[in-house]
């Protein structure tokens, strides 16, 4: 999978803030799941058969987009939390980076992810 500079190191902030924003609320360990990188035009047809929200013109075809899974987490702890509270701690971490201008962020309610594109 490839990404754009700008969208590699927003994903890894993103990873990072996460992970933060976990340990400052005493909650467990977990990663997010990136779900969707690069897409090819094959690829974005054959997905458009089954998904409402792929789209004939989508931005993963430029290396600018990736998509996080809200309803799973890979879990790096012994302890547990609910999905819940993990997809709003994911939420706020988006929306933070959001109002700072560093993406732009679409909330895809069937496909259980947040589409996420970088900005310059």
């Amino acid at each position: 999978p490839y990404l754009v500079d700008e969208a590699e190191e927003l994903l890894e902030t993103i990873g990072e803030n996460f992970r933060d924003s976990l340990e400052s609320k005493g909650l467990p360990d977990y990663r997010v799941i990136v779900t969707s990188v690069l897409r090819t035009d094959e690829s974005v047809a054959r997905l458009r058969k089954g998904n409402v929200n792929a789209s004939a013109n989508s931005a993963h075809v430029y290396g600018t987009t990736f998509d996080i899974a809200y309803a799973r987490y890979a879990k790096e702890s012994r302890h547990e939390t609910t999905r819940d509270k993990l997809k709003t701690v994911l939420a706020e971490v988006l929306r933070d980076l959001r109002e700072e201008g560093r993406c732009y962020v679409r909330y895809e309610y069937k496909q259980g992810c947040f589409h996420v594109t970088a900005r310059k």
